[in-house]
């Protein structure tokens, strides 16, 4: 892939920073050999060494989010509200580091934010079902479910993105992480599925959320801290709403959550305001690696940041039923 090809520059631009990412893990492929020297060249604002940061940042960070999040959960079992205070807490943070020069945030643009909406909308139910799974089953269930995305999101990406689709060496590699997954976790604690229709509702809409923001981060022109602000004020309109109709709204609900915030506010708020920290984190490096990644190598990236979050649960020892 040379600078002279000249298809229309965003799209052979970003279809060389996914293949440097891809070779920064698995080699270049047989047919596609990029040498350091054409990376530089082609793109000289993206290196080999600022994608490995991005993706070790994201690992990091979505590791730590999914242990935290099962803290928070279980002194604070609002799962609606709780992922609102999330995107409320990096909007709010990323606008005010924007208004006192510590980062660059984009200036919110209405027609710009009206065309990020249904990914953002997408992203906040998402976000939310993970966030339920996690609160209603074990760490290795959640793990399997992650492992079943990047099937479906490669055939997506073909079709809607219209990207090749995977080799054959590639779709076994899919199959072993998918495999794998379902063995260790019978041999560890097993599946434990406390809802099926937050599971099944999670499987249908994570690979459509990476292959529509993946299609919008790279067509925004937003800056990174620009993407995170846009992202978590638009999923804030549907977290107010659904935290008011589900939770808020339900006068049970609400005394609950007041007692609980007034009898324990130290045990409670400390895993909330590092879920919004390690929240804001993410979403940074996230929205980051997926402008550099191609949406099913995001999704295999995401089951493979598991593997510390397993070694961290077992530290923390959120889930009973574990050995």
């Amino acid at each position: 892939m040379t600078a002279s090809m000249r298809m229309g520059k965003v799209d052979v631009k970003e279809f060389e920073l996914d293949e440097e990412a891809a070779n920064i893990f698995t080699g270049p492929s047989a047919e596609s050999k990029v040498s350091d020297e054409d990376v530089v060249k082609s793109s000289p604002q993206v290196s080999q060494w600022q994608v490995f940061i991005l993706v070790a940042g994201h690992a990091m960070c979505a590791s730590c989010l999914l242990v935290v999040n099962k803290w928070a959960l279980k002194v604070f079992p609002f799962v609606w509200t709780l992922t609102t205070l999330q995107f409320s807490f990096a909007a709010f943070a990323t606008y005010v580091a924007g208004k006192v020069g510590l980062v660059t945030v984009d200036d919110i643009c209405w027609k710009k934010l009206t065309a990020f909406f249904p990914a953002a909308g997408m992203f906040f139910i998402t976000i939310t079902a993970g966030n339920a799974v996690v609160s209603v089953s074990n760490v290795d269930t959640f793990i399997v479910m992650r492992s079943v995305v990047p099937i479906p999101s490669a055939i997506l990406e073909s079709v809607m993105l219209g990207e090749p689709y995977p080799a054959p060496r590639s779709w076994l590699g899919l199959a072993t992480v998918l495999i794998g997954a379902i063995c260790y976790s019978m041999v560890n604690q097993g599946l434990l599925v406390g809802s099926a229709s937050w599971v099944i509702l999670y499987l249908i809409l994570m690979p459509l959320d990476g292959v529509l923001i993946k299609h919008l981060v790279n067509e925004s022109g937003l800056s990174p801290w620009g993407l995170v602000l846009y992202n978590n004020l638009c999923a804030l309109g549907p977290g107010v709403l659904f935290s008011l109709l589900l939770e808020l709204g339900n006068e049970k609900d609400r005394s609950e959550m007041f007692r609980v915030l007034t009898e324990t506010p130290l045990l409670v708020g400390t895993p909330i305001l590092l879920s919004c920290w390690t929240g804001l984190a993410i979403s940074f490096f996230q929205l980051s690696v997926r402008k550099v990644v191609s949406s099913t190598f995001f999704m295999v990236l995401g089951v493979s940041n598991k593997i510390l979050s397993v070694l961290l649960n077992q530290i923390a020892q959120l889930d009973s039923n574990r050995n």
